[in-house]
């Protein structure tokens, strides 16, 4: 019987220890990230910025690699990301 007694008081005192530890230990809820809103291509006085469709980037029109689909001219920052383009968007 002493050693049940003796048993429920050092689980007792584990279970206050658990509940104190993550008393303190606990983090506030996760922030919620939303997306950032879209951007408008940017003028510089180098020449105009076109944004990547695949990854994002901006890049200035006159150093981009460019791709013609339909009559319509799509530039990239890099020719990795047009082929990744390319076999997203097959003609």
């Amino acid at each position: 019987m002493v050693f049940a007694l003796w048993l429920l008081r050092v689980l007792i005192i584990l279970l206050i220890m658990r509940y104190i530890t993550a008393f303190f230990t606990r983090r506030g809820p996760a922030p919620v990230r939303r997306p950032a809103p879209p951007q408008a291509p940017a003028e510089r006085t180098g020449g105009r910025l076109v944004r990547d469709p695949q990854c994002g980037t901006f890049v200035p029109e006159s150093g981009a690699i460019s791709l013609s689909r339909g009559g319509a001219t799509v530039a990239f920052c890099s020719a990795a990301c047009r082929d990744a383009w390319a076999l997203a968007h097959p003609k």
